[in-house]
């Protein structure tokens, strides 16, 4: 009897053991899928199944080339991924101004933006060298030297540092001198001409220099501001001029470039350095094409929207060599204020004076 007990405490020890590392085991199991349930999130850094989700927004109006660019983008990276990548698309500034934009993709409330460099250069101030006056004149030096030379690559640099990764340039518009007064044939013709600029301080230098009087001010206020005089001129391309409507309320135009500002897509860091290779070659590819379609579509707008502009009577020149060489000697004195070596450091100004 004593050794029938002693064998039913064994079998039942046994059992218990055998009870205790099943559950182990299972417990073990959970753990691993656990791991493995991270691995999905790490799995999708490699590229598999994970869904992402693309919040993209800007101020373009859906007759803009960028905007039907973005809309291509999202349309050619759902195709690619199989529905794995969507895109959200929020423009014409429905989520706030360039400067919200750009917070908001900084802080990860979404994760791209379609945006000017002015606009990102409200929140990274150390970008604005980028539009110094005369910096860059054409758009042969506007690819050279800034989407594929030193300029984009110091930008690149700046905006990464603040958590916007660059994964494309593009083109926003030159700057060009409207008024209501009379055609800008001479230095003399802008003395003491009151004219709307954006707050930038090299702009408000620029125009001091040219004996101009300029004022700061929205772009939202601009249109009242022509139709009720309170300004002469202002200073944005064909592409705003035109879309804006302010030509109407501004006869005298002057090709003047005297600044070339592009602008970047760009997307919060740490959620693109989150995604897999894989999915970052295949967003940022695209972006690359689409963008490039845009600066084409933008670049015929410009031709397309001044002829459209001459043809309503607005009277565009080019400026005359006179106005030229003080407009460049003006741009030349904004480069060598020494607050620049303060604001974008001495090594990006010495590349400048060169």
């Amino acid at each position: 009897m004593e050794f029938k007990l002693k064998r039913i405490k064994l079998t039942g020890l046994i059992v218990f053991l055998f009870l205790i590392s099943t559950l182990a085991a299972c417990s073990g199991g959970k753990e691993t899928g656990g791991s493995s349930k991270s691995g999905d999130t790490d799995s999708g850094k490699s590229g598999n199944s994970k869904s992402i989700t693309i919040r993209m927004a800007g101020a373009q109006a859906p007759e803009n080339p960028m905007y039907k660019a973005a809309m291509s983008f999202v349309e050619e990276v759902g195709k690619n991924s199989n529905g794995k990548i969507k895109g959200e698309a929020h423009f014409g500034g429905v989520l706030g101004g360039e400067r919200e934009t750009a917070e908001a993709v900084q802080l990860g409330n979404i994760e791209m933006g379609w945006i000017s460099d002015i606009g990102l250069s409200t929140v990274v101030p150390e970008i604005g060298f980028a539009f110094l006056p005369y910096l860059v004149t054409n758009y042969d030096e506007l690819e050279t030297k800034y989407y594929n030379g030193w300029i984009g690559e110091e930008v690149t640099k700046r905006l990464a540092a603040k958590n916007l990764q660059v994964l494309g340039f593009m083109d926003n518009d030159a700057r060009w001198l409207s008024n209501s007064d009379k055609p800008i044939k001479n230095p003399e013709d802008l003395k003491n001409m009151t004219i709307r600029v954006p707050e930038i301080p090299e702009l408000v230098q620029f125009f001091k220099e040219l004996g101009a009087l300029p004022t700061n001010m929205a772009i939202t206020e601009v249109i009242t501001a022509l139709q009720q005089g309170t300004v002469d001129g202002q200073d944005n391309g064909a592409i705003l001029n035109y879309t804006m409507g302010f030509y109407e309320f501004q006869p005298y135009m002057t090709n003047t470039n005297h600044v070339f500002s592009g602008g970047a897509v760009v997307v919060n860091k740490e959620w693109w350095d989150s995604l897999s290779s894989e999915d970052q070659n295949m967003i940022g590819e695209s972006v690359k094409k689409w963008v490039k379609e845009g600066n084409k579509g933008i670049r015929e707008n410009v031709k397309n929207f001044t002829q459209k502009m001459k043809d309503s009577g607005v009277e565009i020149t080019e400026p005359s060599e006179q106005l030229k060489k003080a407009m460049q000697k003006a741009g030349r004195k904004v480069w060598d204020n020494q607050k620049n070596y303060d604001r974008y450091g001495e090594e990006v100004m010495k590349k400048i004076l060169e």
